[in-house]
């Protein structure tokens, strides 16, 4: 009977003791579940940031791409603009060791005016650049290109053309367009020619 109630006892607290007993659990594996699921989920939402950051990107370098790409259309166009209006311009010739217009230059400076105050030249800048034949030192002549044209400069003014529009150069006698030396040569290289800017 002592046997019984003690097996008895011994059953009941084996029982009761399991039953307020807290389990054992191993939190790393379970952690390392609740880890590795929550790396999953922001690794996604990374991915995810990271699309739209990578679309954000290309969007903003294909936005890019579309302005440079304007740009250089425009700067074409412009520069194409620029080179037709150039062709058009009349060179100005001066005679030896001279710096003021000849008089059959007049009306070429005149037809130069109204090209460069029309409406595809008005916002440009005129460059008017000076040349000198080989006679002369070379002090001499740049100082002479630049009378030249500074003459030029001023009969442009003197039709209406807005003077801060215009700077001169001069290159004296090293800017020929023709090498040989000869009476000919010599007077394509006493000239003015014009460069017209953006």
């Amino acid at each position: 009977m002592k046997l019984l109630l003690t097996s008895l006892t011994l059953a009941m607290l084996i029982f009761t003791g399991c039953s307020q007993k807290n389990p054992d659990v191993d939190m790393t594996a379970k952690n390392g579940n609740n880890n590795a699921t929550q790396m999953e989920t922001d690794k996604k939402a990374d991915d995810l940031t990271g699309m739209d950051t990578a679309n954000g990107t290309s969007n903003d370098m294909n936005t890019n791409n579309n302005n440079v790409e304007t740009a250089m259309n425009d700067a074409n166009a412009v520069a194409e603009a620029i080179a037709a209006l150039e062709r058009d311009i009349n060179k100005i010739y001066f005679d030896f060791d001279q710096y003021s217009i000849r008089p059959d230059m007049e009306a070429k400076i005149k037809s130069n005016a109204r090209l460069l105050n029309s409406m595809n030249a008005q916002d440009l800048s005129i460059k008017v650049e000076g040349n000198c034949d080989e006679w002369g030192t070379d002090e001499y002549n740049y100082a002479l290109g630049l009378k030249r044209a500074k003459s030029v400069k001023e009969a442009l003014v003197s039709f209406g053309v807005d003077k801060g529009r215009i700077m001169i150069v001069s290159y004296g006698e090293s800017n020929p367009v023709c090498s040989e030396s000869n009476k000919a040569c010599w007077d394509k290289n006493r000239r003015a020619e014009f460069k017209l800017l953006p």
